[in-house]
Order: C-alpha cells, then structure tokens, then sequence
C-alpha cells in the first residue's frame, strides 16, 4: 500500500472513529436527560404537584381548557399502561421532548455539540423539568419548522396543530409562514426591538389586552384570563436581566454579521420577534416570558452560525466566555432565583 493510501485509510478510520464517539455521547447524554426528571422528588419544579393532580383523574373529570388534549391522551395511557405511575407519566414527556430535540440538533445544527450545550444549560431545565407540555409542544414546533424550510407546508401544518394540542401557545407559531425565508430588512430588523418597547410602555395596556382577550376562542380565552389575573399581582420584569441581554447581543451580532442562509436569516428573524414580545408584552409577565421563551428556543440553532463566524486563533477564548456565560445565566436563572425547590434534594 502506497504511503498516501495508507494515509487516507488512517484518516478515515479516525473519521469513523470520532463519528462513533459523537454518536455516543449523544445517546448517552439523551439517556441521561430523559431520566432525571424521574429522580426529583416531587415539588422540586413548581408545576410538579399540579401534574401530579391529574393523572389518576377519570376521562370524565379531564378538563380540556386547563390541560391541552394531547396532554390528557398522555396520562389516559399512562393510566392504561402503567396504571397512573408518577415515573411512568414523567418518562412519557421525558423521553418525547428530549428525543426529537436531540435527533433535530443532530440532523440540522452545524455544530451539533454546541447546539446541545445550549440546550442543556438553557431550555432543558425549563422545558424538561417544570413546563413539560411546552416542552412538548416545542419540539413538534422545531420539527415544523424544518419542514417548512424544506418546502414541506402540510406537514408543516400538521405538526404545528399536534403542537398546539400539546400547549395552546403554540398556534403562534403560525406566523412563521409569513416570514420571507430569502432576504430580510434589516434596517426594520434592528428597529424591532426599539418597536416593542415602545409598545409595552405606551399602548399595550392591561386594558387593551382585557379588550383583545373578550375575542379569543374559549380555549386560548381561559389561559389569556388567567395571565391577566397574574399580572395585577405579579412585580413588574425587569425587561433588561442577564438572560434578555445575552439573547439581545446574539441577535444584533446576527444582523450585523449577516450571512445569506435561509436557516439563518429566518433564525434571526425569529429571535427579533422574540425580542419584541418579550418587550411588548412586559405589561403581562408570565404571558410575556412565556411566547418570548418559546420563541428564544432557537437561539440553538443560530448561535452556531455567529460562533462560526470567528477566526480560527479567536475560537477557543471566544467559546470559553460563551460557556461561561451559559453558566451563568442557568445559575442565575434556575438556582440564584430559586426557580427549583433545592431543599428538597
């Protein structure tokens, strides 16, 4: 065997090597990640004790303006199968959320490690562990949302309604069909946020939004009322935190190293609209944090790309204070706000 052959052979059992390697880590943080939930005890995350309320009621106590189809079709066959078994119940959703969103990190995301950090540190805690139907819901949301950009509408239809039956916030995601996919303005794109802001402050009202709510179906209805009644308890947000600055500089960076991709300019495009709930609905807390997070959840796929946009001998500093920042908005998020019961542990 000549010397270059030899070569390309040790370079392809190395590549075939690493690609295992790869492969295997990912099932095993999968594996690991469907099974905590399993593990906490109940009241660790604040929903727990309202889900764990639910699943032994009967087919005729099940009450589809508080709970979602879908979801009560998860806990009438966990009833079936597994006779109503809290672990079971979790394993369910577990094994659902954290399944799709891996296999679609691993399919689309161009750095398929860095993408998965980013959802370990900043949507798993949420989404996995505490509002589990969204959870849910999202990944069927992501999964549209590839279909779309393959030119798949029906089916991204379909699954943007078994979203919805999984959580009702997500018939939002709709709107994502009007959105160019080839060219974005981004004088308009930078302004967005400056929009929403002005927004929140001076017209959206809780006045306007009790008035917006007595025309919604009953089913969107209940939940909007029940933001609304938050919101004249709740504090007012703090609109500028650790989390909704990161998200802010991942954006502007975006529209200023503006690359010609469609995955990328719709991923920005996205993340604008974030913003602008985010900032426009800060009148409404929960309501606020809630359509925003689901919206952030793609900063997944577009950090990658700004990541990349990096030289070579910049790389490692840059990715070391981008994991450091991950880390410190999770600590500031899910333990120094006391998000999770850690007593319980």
């Amino acid at each position: 065997m000549m010397p270059m052959e030899k070569n390309t052979d040790i370079y392809f059992k190395h590549e075939s090597f690493a690609k295992s390697i790869r492969i295997y880590l990912f099932l095993v943080i999968s594996f690991l990640l469907i099974i905590i939930p399993t593990f906490l005890p109940l009241g660790f995350s604040p929903d727990s004790l309202n889900y764990y309320a639910t699943i032994n009621l009967s087919p005729s106590q099940f009450d589809f303006i508080s709970f979602e189809p879908f979801y009560w079709l998860i806990v009438r066959i966990n009833q079936i199968l597994f006779n109503g078994s809290w672990t079971s119940y979790l394993l369910f959703f577990s094994f659902i959320y954290v399944i799709l969103s891996v296999y679609l990190i691993k399919k689309y995301s161009i750095s398929p490690f860095i993408s998965l950090i980013i959802f370990v540190l900043l949507f798993y805690p949420i989404f996995g562990l505490i509002q589990i139907r969204d959870g849910v819901s999202m990944a069927f949301v992501w999964w549209a949302f590839f279909d779309l950009m393959e030119g798949k509408k029906i089916r991204f239809i379909i699954k943007i309604i078994i979203a919805t039956l999984f959580h009702y916030a997500s018939i939002i995601f709709f709107l994502v069909l009007f959105l160019n996919k080839k060219r974005i303005n981004r004088k308009f794109y930078f302004l967005l946020p400056i929009i929403g802001l002005i927004l929140g402050q001076y017209a959206f009202s809780l006045g306007f939004f009790q008035l917006i709510i007595n025309y919604l179906p009953d089913f969107l209805k209940f939940k909007a009322q029940e933001y609304l009644y938050l919101a004249r308890y709740e504090p007012e947000i703090h609109i500028l935190n650790t989390y909704s600055l990161f998200v802010i500089m991942v954006y502007y960076f975006s529209l200023v190293n503006f690359r010609l991709d469609k995955y990328f300019i719709t991923f920005t495009k996205i993340i604008g609209f974030s913003i602008f709930f985010w900032l426009s609905l800060k009148t409404i807390p929960a309501f606020s944090f809630r359509i925003a997070n689901d919206f952030y959840t793609f900063l997944v796929f577009l950090i990658p790309y700004n990541l990349k946009s990096f030289k070579k001998e910049e790389k490692y500093l840059v990715y070391l204070l981008f994991i450091l920042m991950l880390i410190l908005i999770f600590w500031n998020m899910y333990v120094r706000h006391n998000v999770f019961d850690f007593s319980l542990l």
